[in-house]
């Protein structure tokens, strides 16, 4: 647990202070360019190793450091165009309400409340692995998308390459083909290899929570904000945030689902959306914000797309329902401010829109469809509002306690008119309903939202959770401002009716209340603990890659020729996570490639014919293949079994070579069902021993 630690430390200074410099640096006053930090600094991150790449750098933490030292100079440089007289006609600086700023009081609040959050998120995610999973943080999830991020982690930190441009070339070791990924989350994790000493597989399981243990509570915070200030002033909005963030880390998809689930890349865009969007509203009335916005949307986009369509309905809806009524200057003028800063956003992400366009033809994800037959619409519908959906439908639906607050925080926004807020939750309500059940007519409208989110009901409620989260958090905030000032009118000298003006009497009131209901939030964790921790850690158990997986890729790391050769490997079977656990090259690193090559294929399929048939033979010399791994079972149904293409049955292809062997190859380790074969002479036969000409015999001297 201390290597946990110093990872979510490490992860949180690196994942903030950089954007928050920037975003400084920007003219962000202090409180916002933290809020934004994490999202500037995934903007940091894609844009640099764009440009490594095509210049040739390597990526990594003095690279790193170099860049973001560049992008200081060029933020200042942006800075000191702001107050060129141009700069001034522009932006200028927005008019003195006389309405103070936040307060260093309100800050620290803010700051325990996120805290608080974060380490509840830490904690229930990453204690079960290392406590109670097989090899504890060298665990191995056995969810499809986690060998991938942990190969990314383990790829980028040995070859220096994290565009997201370049990752054909990790997917598919014989073709290299082009495959766009949203790179910057693995990119950015991958410069603390040398910073906490982790390996790459601890690297993800603490790294993965420990990204969401800042942004989850961020995210909700933000949006909690963002509904108090339809009412309250900056200080009393704070710290109903704060109150927020804590309460985001009872929810059992914040992100406890998630981090099961590995759809961590997702869930971080997400999370950092509503933060960004809060500041994109803000442009509005200060076109200052104009270039650290479009930086900050920038970095939600190219950490995951689906942050950028939750961020783009929260500032649409908040158009429609509020903006356009009450315009800053005009609605002209604020949606001109609006436009160039998408403008801007477009620029920066232009490798994001390059890269979709350029794998658009084997993009599946508006084709998935997760709906099961025999749910009402009644059920839908509760199941998509209340955190209901698979897998929390089984075992933890309905949650009442989380449901009546809230209930009571929907309500709360009514109040606040927080209309945008409220058909927020509304919109993506009905969009996960869809994604369980059809809603006829809506369905098309809701499944083109849905489909950036792959019409998956656990990433859709995820952004339910969201605002759910900043509702409830709002509610009990809310009713903590009206017990401290009731409170405070009581405690005021008698006659005087009115709110009393802070005193130290009220501030160490409100304090010590506060401080309170963080250790009652602290409390409710602990007995959710069980539950939440459970959900996180639930697919850890070996199905796939179990402690016999590991035993066997020891081995093979063992061997003298391991790293110069090698492994052919089923990738249907998960065996590519012999690469993050160990560095030895798999043909396979992952459950499917881009653009199969002809003869990665005729390997694939022709492992029995190894040493049998001269054309595989070929291939394993060209490939340079000198071990074959198998170990079963293979991850989908239709992948087990006998082949059977008349009937539409893939079947398993190492089945024959599993019940006959294959003459070129010999067994030479075994650890349960798992075996590695090393291929022997018939295929690569040695080479022949020089044999000396006969020594000649000595030619007699001449007779004297």
């Amino acid at each position: 647990m201390v290597l946990a630690a110093w990872v979510v430390i490490v992860t949180a200074l690196v994942l903030i202070l950089p954007g928050a410099f920037v975003g400084r640096r920007m003219s962000l006053p202090w409180p916002v360019a933290f809020a934004a930090g994490p999202a500037i600094t995934f903007a940091l991150v894609s844009v640099l190793t764009v440009l490594y790449s095509a210049v040739g750098f390597v990526w990594n933490p003095v690279s790193a450091l170099v860049g973001l030292l560049i992008v200081l100079v060029g933020a200042w440089i942006w800075s000191r165009l702001l107050q060129t007289g141009i700069g001034l006609r522009l932006a200028p600086a927005p008019a003195d309400t006389g309405e103070p700023g936040v307060g260093r009081t309100a800050i620290l609040r803010v700051a325990a409340g996120l805290g608080l959050g974060g380490v509840i998120i830490a904690v229930t995610c990453i204690r079960p692995v290392a406590k109670t999973a097989f090899a504890g943080l060298n665990n191995i999830s056995q969810v499809w998308d986690s060998l991938w991020h942990a190969s990314s982690l383990r790829w980028i930190n040995e070859t220096g390459i994290g565009s997201a441009m370049r990752m054909g070339e990790l997917m598919n070791y014989d073709t290299h083909g082009f495959n766009y990924y949203p790179n910057t989350w693995h990119a950015l994790g991958a410069l603390l290899f040398p910073l906490t000493g982790a390996n790459p597989v601890e690297m993800y399981n603490t790294y993965s929570p420990a990204v969401l243990a800042v942004t989850v509570p961020l995210g909700v915070a933000s949006l909690a904000y963002w509904f108090a200030r339809h009412r309250y002033d900056v200080d009393t909005s704070a710290l109903i945030a704060g109150v927020a963030g804590a309460v985001g880390a009872l929810f059992p998809s914040l992100p406890y689902v998630e981090v099961q689930l590995t759809s961590v890349p997702n869930a971080v865009g997400v999370s950092l959306a509503p933060a960004v969007a809060v500041l994109v509203i803000s442009v509005v009335r200060d076109r200052r914000r104009v270039g650290p916005a479009a930086l900050a949307v920038s970095g939600v986009t190219a950490t995951h797309p689906s942050g950028l369509i939750l961020l783009g309905v929260i500032v649409a809806l908040w158009w429609l329902l509020e903006g356009a009524w009450r315009p800053a200057a005009s609605r002209l003028a604020d949606l001109a401010t609006l436009a160039v800063t998408a403008a801007l956003t477009l620029v920066l992400i232009f490798p994001v829109v390059l890269g979709t366009i350029r794998v658009a033809d084997t993009n599946e994800l508006p084709f998935f469809d997760f709906r099961e037959d025999g749910i009402g619409v009644l059920d839908g519908l509760a199941q998509g509002a209340f955190n209901g959906t698979i897998p929390l439908n089984l075992d933890h639906y309905p949650n009442w306690p989380l449901i009546i607050v809230t209930v009571v925080g929907l309500a709360v926004l009514a109040w606040l008119r927080c209309w945008a807020g409220l058909a927020g939750w509304v919109v993506f309500a009905l969009v996960t309903t869809n994604a369980v059940v059809s809603l006829g007519p809506l369905s098309y409208p809701l499944g083109a939202i849905g489909g950036y989110f792959y019409n998956s009901p656990h990433r859709l409620t995820f952004v339910v959770a969201m605002f759910s989260a900043a509702a409830a958090g709002t509610a009990i905030g809310v009713a903590l401002v009206a017990v401290t000032r009731f409170l405070g009118r009581r405690l005021a000298p008698s006659g005087d009716d009115a709110a009393p003006a802070p005193t130290k009497k009220s501030r160490v009131l409100v304090a010590a209340t506060y401080v309170v209901l963080l250790a009652l939030i602290a409390g409710a964790a602990v007995v959710r603990y069980p539950p939440n921790a459970q959900i996180a850690s639930k697919e850890r158990g070996g199905k796939y890659i179990g402690p016999d997986d590991l035993v066997a890729y020891e081995w093979l790391a063992s061997q003298p020729d391991a790293y110069d050769v090698l492994v052919l490997n089923n990738l249907d079977q998960g065996t590519g996570w012999l690469y993050p656990v160990t560095g030895v090259t798999p043909l396979f690193p992952f459950y499917r490639a881009n653009e199969f090559s002809d003869r990665q294929r005729d390997l694939f399929w022709g492992a029995a014919k190894i040493g049998a048939d001269p054309a595989i033979d070929q291939i394993v010399r060209d490939l340079n293949v000198h071990y074959v791994i198998d170990s079963p079972p293979s991850y989908w149904e239709f992948q087990r079994g006998r082949p059977d293409p008349e009937n539409g049955h893939q079947g398993d292809p190492f089945l024959e070579l599993r019940e006959n062997g294959a003459p070129g190859l010999t067994e030479v380790f075994r650890q349960g069902e798992t075996v590695v074969y090393r291929v022997n002479e018939k295929v690569y036969p040695p080479a022949p021993v020089p044999v000396p000409p006969p020594a000649e015999a000595p030619v007699p001297a001449p007779d004297q």
